[in-house]
């Protein structure tokens, strides 16, 4: 994070009289991450967690007060909220006993065999420590402990932790964190570049921000967080997403160029067109054979014309792109391209099944991708 920046955010999350101060300028943020419990502006990443000492320690409980306190911890809390000790390792206590149990029963039929082969002598070893590590996990559930949140800020050249008591669940002092740093300003926050982390649900009702670039973790949904944004939000230059678990959302529709990342598509009946409102899409298809071939396909059979324009990366190693053209293209200009080897670059139009032309177009980006760009023009 710039210097400068990294310092107005300290002073104004820790002073209230600087805070009010700071918070009538624009904040211009290069690349904001915002996470469950948690956000990181440019280098400087900003978590909340809770923290647990042990009054007897066991070396376990040691390793887990160094990391940050036992497995069981966030999750239980926010569901049972706060000052409910006894609740907190229900669930996740009881499959760990069941998981137990199984493991001494097992173990118990193993050691009665007479001869036995290096698997069964490895399974052993896993049972045997598996049951010591449950054992101590139970050890340590009983044992007494404080408990504080932390907050642990790190950076390239700066790292601080700080801790309060456990008094409040841990969503509100996550809302307290955001606000502090994003909320209560006079104008929109500037973001370069906006990653929204699976889990992130906006605390802040009232934070609006003004983003260029949107990156979506995979099953994110816009739900979640589309209030950081006014209605009538500037167009997004770029939003990247997968396609798996894609909803059709106006920021997605508005922005410059949709970018997203294909899994498997293995058939035209996989892909709904009509799904995607923005005419302009870039499909990251060079993990998946055959994904881009069956998306395009879904042009020649659309029997409305729409402008388009799509583009595909797929790899050049599998020669999705020959198969295209093949598909695509008709029988002279197949010829032609027989004749000339394939080479780069491959450009053609056809007409689809609405009467439109469709401007096929391929070309190498580098040694292991190549660029498919469909026109669609009615």
């Amino acid at each position: 994070m710039d210097v400068y920046l990294k310092t107005r955010l300290r002073f104004s999350a820790c002073n209230p009289t600087f805070r009010q101060f700071e918070k009538s300028y624009p904040l211009h943020i290069k690349n904001l991450s915002l996470r469950k419990k948690g956000f990181q502006i440019d280098d400087t990443i900003y978590r909340l967690g809770i923290y647990r000492t042990y009054e007897a320690c066991t070396y376990m409980a040691i390793d887990y007060n160094r990391e940050g306190g036992v497995q069981y911890d966030t999750a239980i809390f926010d569901r049972y909220g706060i000052n409910e000790p006894k609740k907190i390792y229900k669930g996740s206590l009881e499959r760990d006993m069941r998981e137990l149990e199984k493991a001494k029963k097992k173990l118990e039929k193993l050691r009665k065999v007479v001869k036995g082969n290096a698997e069964r002598i490895k399974e052993k070893g896993e049972l045997t420590k598996k049951i010591r590590i449950i054992n101590e996990k139970v050890a340590i559930s009983k044992s007494k402990f404080e408990e504080f949140i932390l907050l642990k800020i790190s950076g390239k050249k700066h790292n601080e932790q700080l801790m309060v008591n456990y008094t409040e669940p841990i969503q509100e002092a996550f809302k307290d964190l955001m606000d502090r740093i994003f909320g209560g300003r006079g104008h929109q926050i500037h973001v370069r570049h906006l990653e929204i982390l699976g889990g992130f649900e906006n605390p802040l009702k009232t934070v609006k921000m003004q983003v260029k670039h949107l990156d979506m973790e995979y099953f994110t949904k816009l739900r979640d967080f589309e209030d950081l944004f006014f209605t009538n939000s500037p167009p997004l230059e770029t939003a990247r997403c997968y396609l798996q678990g894609y909803e059709d959302h106006m920021l997605l529709a508005n922005a410059k160029l949709l970018i997203l990342k294909v899994g498997v598509v293995e058939s035209v009946f996989m892909f709904d067109v009509k799904k995607f409102s923005n005419p302009r899409i870039l499909f990251k298809c060079a993990d998946c054979f055959r994904s881009a071939h069956a998306i395009a396909f879904c042009f020649k059979k659309m029997n409305k014309a729409a402008k388009r324009h799509y583009t595909f990366e797929v790899s050049a190693e599998n020669h999705e792109w020959y198969r295209m053209v093949r598909r695509f293209a008709d029988e002279d200009t197949k010829n032609h391209f027989d004749e000339r080897g394939f080479a780069f670059p491959a450009t053609f139009t056809i007409k689809t099944n609405a009467g439109a032309d469709l401007k096929f177009s391929a070309d190498q980006k580098d040694d292991s991708i190549v660029t498919i760009d469909l026109e669609l023009t009615p």
